[in-house]
This record gives structure tokens, sequence and C-alpha cells, in this order.
């Protein structure tokens, strides 16, 4: 009352801005009012996901570009649904490398943004908000995740490999340096997941359609494979967990020149396929 200050002004003798709260107390409102022009809140008082504040904070810490803030909120939005399906606890490495802050914060793994971070070998291109585009004769992303050694959700007889195109061309989706693990684009018997050397009896065509590529290891004897929410159905034994990193547009010496907008893999997820999808498509066809 003995002073002049306006609504919201700080007192006299400080210089507390519109919004903030005391250096020396915790204020809700104004302390989620200043990080939210930090940058560290997609709005005002409304905290991002825990796990994804561990990817922004590991990519600050890296020297790493960030997403613009729209696209920040997006990705944000894209994990707790993720996590609200039931897709986000089987997942053991998740790589979101459409969005628009550059190629090197897509190398993260969301899962464990300390661990598991792909190398770019030969210089995939980046197409913002598309993803990383191989060119079909040597670049590839290692993502430095072995299932034999790291698996947690994946296993010999419950796993699952997701690719996510922004743009199909030609050659392998995903794979292995050995040939256990092999997802190729066109219509092939070497479509397989723990399955040491064997091979389909029946052919499966991974299309060239944009939308999702998948498969699935449901038990010892047969695996699922989509095209976005179509399956069929292989008889197919497993043999064992390749003992390698699993590479993105690589497998053996066959390389792909599609674009990747994201990688995942982990349990089976037949039960969560379409929710996985619905989310993805929802965040992709948001940028």
């Amino acid at each position: 009352m003995a002073n002049s200050n306006g609504w919201g002004d700080g007192a006299g003798n400080n210089a507390i801005g519109w919004g903030e709260g005391a250096v020396n107390n915790s204020i809700s409102w104004g302390d989620s009012h200043k990080k939210s022009w930090a940058g560290l809140t997609d709005i005002v008082g409304l905290a991002y996901e825990s796990e994804y504040t561990a990817v922004l904070n590991r990519a600050t810490a890296l020297g790493y570009s960030l997403p613009s803030e729209s696209v920040r909120t997006k990705q944000n939005t894209l994990l707790a649904s993720l996590k609200s399906t039931g897709v986000w606890a089987k997942l053991d490495v998740f790589y979101v490398f459409a969005q628009d802050g550059g190629s090197a914060f897509g190398t993260l793994n969301w899962k464990n943004p300390n661990a598991n971070q792909s190398t770019l070998v030969n210089s995939p291109t980046f197409v913002s908000n598309g993803g990383l585009m191989g060119n079909g004769t040597s670049s590839y992303i290692d993502t430095n995740y072995n299932p034999s050694t790291q698996g947690v959700n994946y296993t010999l007889n419950n796993a699952s490999i997701y690719f996510f195109p922004h743009a199909i061309n030609a050659g392998n989706f995903s794979g292995a340096v050995t040939t256990e693990n092999r997802m190729g684009r066109g219509t092939s018997f070497n479509q397989r997941i723990n399955a040491g050397g064997l091979t389909l009896a029946t052919a499966f065509d991974y299309t060239a359609t944009i939308n999702a590529k998948s498969i699935h290891r449901t038990n010892s004897t047969s695996i699922d494979l989509y095209n976005g929410s179509t399956s069929e159905n292989r008889a197919l034994n497993s043999v064992n967990v390749p003992n390698t990193n699993l590479f993105i547009m690589r497998s053996t010496s066959i390389y792909g020149s599609h674009t990747c907008a994201a990688y995942a893999v982990g349990a089976q997820l037949t039960a969560e396929n379409t929710n996985f999808i619905n989310d993805w498509n929802t965040y992709k066809n948001s940028l």
C-alpha cells in the first residue's frame, strides 16, 4: 500500500519480473511461467513428460539443436500417448528422426537417452520433419543396440521391430550384419526375426505403401508381418537372438535408400499395433 507497484509487479527493492517467483522460494505458478519462457514446458503450467524431459536434457548437454517448440509439444504428446496405450512399456529403443531439430537430435534413444544412441554411418541425409535418408550403397544407421546382450523386452520368442517410413525407395528397411534378422522392400522369403538362416516357406511382400512396416516374433514357431495394420502369419522357428547391433537401412551387404522417420524395437506388439500406428500417424501428419 506504501508503494505504487502495479498488479504483478515485484517488490520495489528487487527485480522480480512479472510471473516470476522470488529466487529463494518455489512459487509454482510463477515458476512454471518462467520455465515455459525458457522452453522447458510446452505451455504455461504444463510440464513435459519426465521421459521426454530426459531426452531434451540429454540433447542440451550434448550441445544438439532442439526441435522447435511446436514440434517438442507434438513429440511430448506422442510419448504420452504411447505410455497410455501400453506401447512405451514394451519398447527397448525408440528413435524419432522426423523432426526439425537436426540429425543429431534424432540419434537419441527416447527410452534411455543415455544409452544406445545411434550412429549415422556415411552420412544419411537429414530431411527436416521427414527423417534420415539412405543412399542405397553405403549409408545407414547403427542403433548400437545389441538385442542379445542388451535386450530387455526383446527376447527370443517375444520380439518386434518397427520401421516407420517417410519415403520408400529400394533396399532393406532393417537388419543386422548377420542373417538372423531382415526386413526388406519387396517380396522375399528372407523376412525374418530371431530365425538364424531359416527362410519363409511363402514369401512376404513389404509393399511400397507409406505405412509402418513391422515384424513380430510371437512364439517359438511363427511370426507376424505387418504392412500398417494388415498382417500375415508365417511359420518360422526361432533359432537365436542375433549377437550384433541392429541396423536401419542395412542388412548384411544390402543397403536401403528409404527415408526413415522412426524406428522401434521391443517385445511383440500385435495387440498394441493399431494404437502404435495411430499415435505415430497423428504425430507425423501434424508436422
